[in-house]
């Protein structure tokens, strides 16, 4: 029997995993769902949030699963299987993949084993209205494979938007099989089934990941991290596309996010360490991101102030200890003093 497959897309921080932890929880008792998330950058997020929630996860981080990564994928689908044994599988995109690829590989390479169901695309009103957005090659190859169009963050979204978004969506060629409007990424669960519009072999042309660049940092577990001064550091970073992490807080693990000019917090059920991801049209600045982030942070109640480390090279894992972090209280003083 074939294990039903969703591809749930969408540009950065449009909602993804928000929706499939909420489908999750809605999920038939008894059945086995599994989760693919493949992360664009180093360090994985998505995946480490669905994991917290007790998900089965199988990540693919550091590029698109359709591209230099692609071998992983296989591995990836196979370990699911053996050792899940899933009713459904959720492959969650990078926001800036290309999911018209992956389902061609999907089709080709898995209908043995995979029954390929209805793509999922999430739009939120600030992409749709952003300039530019509708001719970006990522997001029409993302809305074009999609069965499923959603319009998320409803809440956020002014009524002309809704009318605009529809109209717009019903122009589209290949129609869709359903066009919908939601909020906090909610889906009904027979949208999942639904049969894809188009179920020949899907061909899209290369498109490269440009011009994003990203920056993870892992910082050791001996960190705590003061939620609101993070909070501040996430809100005052106005040059970067997206920032998400998992932070150790005084008041158990959170998630912060920051798409556009929103940021938002949540609760995790469990410890997730402490980690960040940064992407930007530039290359972000990894020493200044650092050097905000930690100061955020105490050692087993010290506060300290980070020094200037270069961090390693753009675009690396880049794991900062606790000794680093207490070390650059000395370089800070110093450097106050006048002495350097």
């Amino acid at each position: 029997m074939r294990v039903p497959v969703n591809v749930v897309t969408g540009f950065l921080g449009v909602g993804k995993t928000t929706a499939i932890l909420d489908l999750i929880a809605r999920k038939t008792q008894g059945e086995r769902w599994a989760v693919l998330v493949n992360e664009y950058g180093d360090v994985g997020i998505d995946g480490t949030i669905l994991e917290s929630h007790g998900v089965a996860v199988r990540e693919v981080a550091g590029g698109c699963v359709c591209c230099a990564t692609a071998p992983y994928l296989q591995v990836a689908l196979h370990l699911l299987m053996v050792e899940v044994k899933p009713d459904r599988i959720i492959i969650e995109t990078t926001g800036l993949g290309h999911p018209a690829q992956l389902i061609e590989k999907l089709r080709r390479h898995y209908a043995d084993r995979l029954d390929v169901c209805a793509t999922i695309a999430f739009v939120s009103p600030e992409d749709f209205l952003a300039p530019g957005m509708l001719e970006n090659p990522i997001f029409r190859e993302q809305v074009d494979v999609a069965d499923v169009l959603v319009l998320n963050k409803l809440d956020l979204a002014e009524p002309g938007t809704v009318a605009v978004f529809q109209t717009w969506a019903n122009g589209l060629d290949p129609a869709k099989a359903l066009i919908a409007a939601t909020q906090s990424g909610r889906l009904e669960r027979e949208w999942l089934d639904l049969v894809p519009v188009d179920e020949q072999l899907l061909f899209a042309a290369t498109v490269s990941n440009e011009p994003y660049h990203s920056v993870g940092l892992v910082f050791s577990d001996e960190l705590r991290f003061d939620s609101d001064r993070l909070l501040a550091v996430f809100g005052a970073m106005e040059s970067v596309a997206r920032m998400k992490g998992v932070f150790r807080t005084g008041d158990g693990a959170v998630a912060i996010q920051r798409v556009g000019g929103s940021t938002t917090m949540e609760p995790l059920p469990r410890d997730c360490g402490n980690r960040l991801q940064v992407f930007g049209v530039e290359m972000p600045d990894r020493a200044a991101i650092e050097r905000a982030v930690v100061a955020c942070a105490s050692v087993e109640g010290e506060r300290f102030l980070p020094g200037a480390g270069d961090g390693g090279g753009h675009g690396a894992d880049v794991h900062i200890g606790a000794d680093e972090a207490r070390a650059a209280v000395g370089h800070e003083d110093a450097r106050a003093a006048g002495m350097e």
